[in-house]
């Protein structure tokens, strides 16, 4: 903090001694002097809490010492540009927002016009205007372009700064994006071994219930049959409790390439009353594929526990978009206690939601169970955005700040400068002075007799020839052909409502020619 406060302390004295060296050149009164001080004083100490305040105050006082001081013997005060420059840059670094800066700079142009308009008076308010387009002009340069530096300053202290932290950030969710794909894998697991190792036990009970109600069989034989049943009813409750311990362990994984059509056969084989509609045309997506065979074979599974001897229907079909699955079971003749995780219908749910699908299992109205669910053929949600795609996008939004940042000055500048191209061209013309009309004027003649030859405006820009008129004299300057065109203008004066002197002043580095002598 001691530091700061120096480096405040010594800045305000290095812009303070451009203030007092000029001032005291031009001998400007101590009142001024002190004024600019104070103003620099308070923009260098409140410029970290209050940019674009400490900005305003210093471009408002500018600005006020040029609505006086244009036009005038005084000269213009230009000490406090460089500062308002630098104010403008640390503004820029302090990261204002853009659109506090323009209504900052719109309004002080926009005063600064109104002002000199104000103080000039009408007689020199066309050359208050065309001045005002310069001073825009320089605006461009030293305020906004200087803003524009420090703001693109910061934001390389802010990506320099936010390096290390975004690195650590990208590896810690890249650690956590393993530790979930580690996770989904152990549920994919558990779900895999759920719907294909209970499948199986669920067929063997099947064909063990099959075999303990066949009569041909000796009792002994029918007896182990069932023992052989409830083993296996024993083996689908533990392999649900093996499952939920799977969850959060590494096991490896068989991929499982079984088609429907396959699937039903064995089933069917086993003993299991199930037909197969089926009609499918083209390719499915892997992820639909595979839980389509997930839905037919975890319902076969459930018919098989929860309604056994009944019969089971299977229809896979296939639309523009979408594929659709049912299994429909008629109900269990009796009722039966099944052992239950319900983690069959919850896996399918889930797979049929990732694969971009609907699930419904309800019982029927009439009996029985259905098991319904349709999914689009091409499957999936959409991805992320890789880390390359990322960066393009970055990349070209940071390049196209980078062009609107440099192009809105040069544009804004081209039609400021148009603009007073124009205004001066315009101007330019609507004061000439004819030669034939300037020879008819006499000294002496009245006022109002000589405005009705002038033209509408007078000079804009005239001959800086350093002629000072006696008191009470009013003089005016008019072109006598279009601007660029000649090197010579006339001056007229006027005093008591008469006109006094007429003159061909020089305009430029040529002495005037002959013609203009007449």
């Amino acid at each position: 903090m001691k530091w700061r406060r120096l480096g405040d302390v010594g800045l305000w004295a290095a812009l303070s001694f451009l203030v007092l060296a000029e001032s005291g050149a031009r001998h400007d009164p101590y009142w001024f002097r002190a004024v600019c001080l104070a103003v620099l004083a308070f923009a260098v100490f409140g410029r970290r809490r209050w940019p674009l305040v400490a900005l305003s105050v210093v471009a408002w006082t500018e600005i006020v010492v040029l609505a006086f001081a244009l036009g005038t013997t005084n000269g213009v005060q230009i000490a406090l540009v460089p500062a308002i420059s630098l104010l403008s840059y640390l503004a820029g670094r302090r990261e204002t927002q853009l659109k506090h800066f323009v209504l900052l700079c719109s309004w002080s142009l926009l005063g600064m016009l109104l002002l000199a308009l104000t103080v000039r008076g009408g007689a020199l308010a066309t050359e208050a205007v065309l001045t005002w387009l310069m001073l825009l002009l320089l605006a461009l340069l030293l305020v906004v372009l200087p803003w524009l530096m420090g703001r693109y300053r910061a934001q390389q202290a802010l990506l320099a700064t936010a390096g290390w932290e975004r690195a650590e950030r990208i590896e810690r969710e890249q650690q956590m994006e393993i530790d979930q794909e580690r996770l989904r894998e152990r549920s994919r697991i558990a779900e895999d071994m759920h719907d294909s190792v209970g499948h199986e036990l669920s067929l063997i009970a099947l064909r063990a219930a099959a075999l303990e109600l066949d009569p041909s069989l000796p009792e002994e034989h029918r007896r182990a049959a069932g023992e052989l049943r409830e083993s296996a009813a024993t083996a689908t409750e533990r392999l649900g409790e093996i499952v939920g311990v799977l969850r959060d362990q590494d096991a490896p994984i068989v991929p499982h390439d079984e088609t429907v059509r396959a699937l039903v056969d064995r089933a069917a084989a086993s003993g299991l009353a199930v037909q197969l509609t089926e009609d499918v045309d083209g390719v499915l997506a892997p992820m639909v594929d595979r839980a389509v065979h997930r839905v037919v074979q975890e319902s076969l599974t459930n018919a098989s526990k929860h309604a056994p001897g009944a019969p089971v229907t299977v229809s896979v079909t296939t639309h523009e978009d979408d594929v659709q699955v049912e299994v429909v079971d008629t109900g269990a003749r009796q009722p039966v206690a099944a052992p239950s995780g319900g983690r069959g219908l919850d896996g399918l749910r889930e797979r049929v939601r990732l694969a971009g699908g609907s699930f419904t299992a309800a019982p029927r109205p009439g009996g029985g169970f259905q098991v319904s669910a349709t999914m689009p053929r091409a499957g999936g949600r959409p991805e992320p955005p890789t880390a390359a795609v990322e960066r393009a996008t970055v990349r070209r939004s940071a390049q196209r700040g980078l062009i609107t940042a440099i192009a809105a000055p040069v544009l804004l500048g081209a039609v400021v400068g148009a603009v007073a191209l124009g205004y001066y061209l315009v101007a330019g013309y609507s004061a000439i002075l004819r030669p034939a009309q300037y020879d008819g004027l006499v000294i002496g003649q009245s006022e109002a007799d000589v405005a009705k030859v002038l033209p509408r405006m007078q000079m804009i820009d005239p001959p800086g020839e350093g002629y000072q008129p006696p008191a009470g004299w009013g003089c005016r300057y008019y072109r006598p052909a279009a601007p660029f065109s000649s090197n010579y203008v006339y001056r007229l004066c006027f005093a008591n409502g008469a006109l006094v002197a007429k003159a061909v002043v020089q305009s430029g580095s040529v002495p005037p020619t002959p013609e203009g002598n007449g």
